[in-house]
């Protein structure tokens, strides 16, 4: 049974008039500003690409934004055809401070990727889509790689996998797409060299491409200019969507599942030798240290049931002594396709090898309370119905959907977290890692509408803190700030009747 103590988050009626009020007529930042090397949100402009993005007949999607300072920018969705100007909306945002823009108010075509530039910060964003049958979301990009690693592709059956490639620049640019699978590495054919004209996208359906595959991740090199990568994963249940990414030796994942989703984890790597992985699992009590250990080898992608090796839920942290991608995919049990866990002979039952060095390493102790320090304390989770001084009441809420979300590569001391509360009718969370052997006293200061103060929490170390978001008077138009004493991780949970999405917290140095 769960343990992590909630943690309410105060609403305040009437909206946030500067932010509601119109957008004032500022020329935006140069489209497609140039991304910077550093993948957290930093004091400088900066621009965020979000690949999927889609707001049409049966779809809603809002760009969610969260700031320290006062901003001005603008979103642009480029058209679908790519001689026709973009639909600009200039924006501006009094920080600190959070809203959230409908995509729809600014285009309803469909597929809509965007950019959202501003002209200072720290300031980041988010992407959030639903239907009545589906639920997804991603942070935006803001950096780029000069090699995506998009892991965690399945195209077994009652599944459907699309590659989205969106280039945002004027200039047209040039990839080349490879996929890595259960059978090797194999080019795919018509994917070398792929022309993506400036300031448009292409959809590639890769079940149409590769069939029956449980275990996909692909690499996308650009030739010329720059394209933003993402992969979007449909069964009959639900959507996942994740971006592109780097490939580190280090991947925290704060969130692993929801009640009725069981988790598992992929990992890949391109690299020229196996990787030495081992897998720390943090629970509400304290931390399982190697709780699996392994060596991946190259070009051979791994899908582990976490399930196998403890019962949900905990956070994750992935390390290695090679770069490796990783990603977190959840889903009711026997939803992703099974691959043979074999854990490596060790009389001791440690992990595989020597273990990697980490500094932020969790300790020894295996168990520990987590304090709240603030005037309500609750041993239960976000669920509604959890039992409550013993005495049994309505069964937790148990959800039905497929969510998935790439890791944190580095914990850090301040976290923002945009789009709380942004879809309608669904429970929000964010999850606070302390993976480092150190207390962490963190401070989680409301912004946008919900105005109602900052709290202070402790998460002792090697644990994990959920913390619920209650329902908002006016749905979305807020965010979170989260500071540490010491570095920490952060993830965002939306799950409701229309599905679950796991959306990764962007961090600011």
């Amino acid at each position: 049974m769960r343990r992590a103590l909630a943690v309410l988050v105060a609403t305040v009626l009437g909206a946030f008039a500067f932010a509601q009020s119109e957008p004032v007529d500022v020329s935006p930042p140069p489209f497609g500003t140039l991304p910077p090397e550093v993948g957290a949100a930093t004091g400088d402009p900066s621009a965020w690409y979000c690949p999927w993005v889609a707001a049409g007949a049966l779809r809603d999607s809002t760009f969610n934004l969260a700031a320290l300072v006062d901003v001005e920018g603008s979103i642009t969705l480029p058209s679908p055809n790519p001689t026709e100007d973009p639909d600009v909306e200039p924006l501006r945002l009094r920080g600190p401070g959070a809203r959230s823009f409908d995509a729809g108010d600014i285009v309803r075509r469909g597929a809509s990727p965007g950019v959202v530039e501003f002209d200072d910060g720290p300031a980041v964003a988010t992407a959030t889509m639903w239907s009545s049958e589906l639920l997804t979301g991603d942070r935006c990009v803001v950096s780029v790689p000069k090699v995506w690693h998009l892991v965690g592709g399945i195209t077994a059956e009652g599944f459907s996998l699309e590659l989205h490639l969106f280039n945002p620049f004027a200039e047209s640019a040039k990839v080349t797409v490879e996929a890595i699978t259960e059978f090797g590495s194999s080019p795919l054919a018509g994917f070398e060299n792929i022309d993506i004209p400036g300031r448009s996208w292409v959809t590639e359906e890769l079940s149409e491409v590769i069939r029956f595959v449980d275990n996909a991740s692909f690499t996308v090199t650009t030739e010329s200019g720059i394209v933003i990568p993402s992969l979007v994963l449909n069964n009959e249940s639900d959507e996942a969507s994740w971006p592109g990414t780097g490939q580190s030796t280090t991947w925290d994942f704060p969130v692993t599942s929801v009640n009725g989703l069981t988790p598992t984890l992929v990992l890949s790597n391109t690299g020229s030798v196996g990787a030495t992985i081992s897998i720390d699992l943090f629970t509400p009590d304290g931390p399982l240290l190697d709780a699996d250990g392994r060596i991946v080898s190259p070009l051979e992608p791994v899908r582990i049931n976490l399930a196998d090796l403890a019962e949900p839920p905990y956070a994750v942290r992935v390390r290695s002594n090679a770069p490796v991608g990783a990603v977190i995919q959840a889903g009711p049990e026997g939803t992703f396709p099974t691959t043979d866990v074999v854990l490596p002979e060790d009389d001791d039952g440690g992990g595989a090898g020597e273990e990697p060095a980490t500094d932020e390493s969790a300790g020894d102790e295996s168990t520990t309370e987590t304090t709240v320090v603030a005037d309500d304390t609750t041993d239960t989770t976000a669920a509604e119905g959890d039992a409550v001084d013993g005495e049994e009441t309505e069964g937790p809420v148990v959800y039905d959907g497929l969510a998935a979300m790439a890791g944190n590569p580095d914990p850090l001391e301040r976290w923002l977290v945009p789009g709380l509360g942004v879809v309608p009718g669904a429970d929000t969370s964010v999850w606070v890692l302390n993976p480092t052997g150190d207390e962490a006293t963190v401070t989680l200061s409301p912004l946008g509408v919900s105005t109602g103060g900052f709290t202070k929490v402790i998460v002792a170390p090697g644990t994990y803190l959920e913390v619920p978001i209650a329902p908002l008077s006016e749905t979305g138009d807020s965010g979170m700030l989260v500071e540490s004493s010491v570095p920490v991780s952060v993830a965002v949970t939306i799950a409701g009747p229309q599905g679950v999405a796991f959306v990764g917290g962007v961090g600011i140095q």
